[in-house]
């Protein structure tokens, strides 16, 4: 037969050990937390400029075109140095792209617009990138996008780099925010 004296429960002392710990474990692992989700959100950004690459590539060629991706703040046309804000890729059907504000024209074709980066900084070592109709980048040099967290921690930083064979490489070591 059972005692029906015997109560089952904690006691205050036990649960405030638990919080307690709790908040240790919490004040240990916040940093780690904070600095894998910054990896992770530059991670994807990246691959995702990568995948704009990628495309306004294969369009270029398959268009047998000039295509052209730019900084857009408004999503319609070119902007100088708001690379942060977004990007858009178009083709630039009668030539005249220089990353300029104005450089989409009546005649260009904008293929895709690209969302800002919410926070994180991206910059460009140019206004515009372009890629001919062989897929081919018209830089004379290597250019290099460099996206950096919210939080400057070069360690986290991300970098693609296109040759002038217009094939994009990611960077992950040796980068510098500051």
């Amino acid at each position: 037969m059972m005692n029906v004296k015997t109560i089952k429960g904690f006691t205050v002392i036990e649960l405030m050990i638990v919080v307690g710990v709790i908040g240790i474990l919490l004040a240990v692992g916040l940093p780690s937390l904070q600095d894998t989700i910054s990896r992770i959100s530059t991670n994807t950004q990246a691959k995702t400029l990568v995948s704009s690459l990628n495309f306004a590539r294969s369009e270029a060629i398959k268009r047998g075109s000039l295509v052209s991706i730019c900084a857009s703040a408004s999503g319609t046309d070119c902007a100088a140095d708001a690379w942060s804000d977004g990007w858009l890729v178009f083709v630039d059907n009668n030539g005249d792209a220089n990353g300029a504000v104005g450089s989409v024209d009546v005649g260009d074709e904008v293929l895709r617009v690209y969302q800002g980066l919410g926070g994180n900084t991206l910059t460009f070592s140019a206004d515009i990138q372009q890629f001919d109709p062989r897929g081919f980048g018209t830089n004379a040099a290597a250019r290099t996008f460099l996206l950096c967290p919210e939080d400057d921690n070069s360690v986290n930083a991300q970098a693609v780099e296109i040759s002038i064979t217009g094939r994009g490489r990611r960077i992950h070591d040796g980068l510098d925010c500051s």
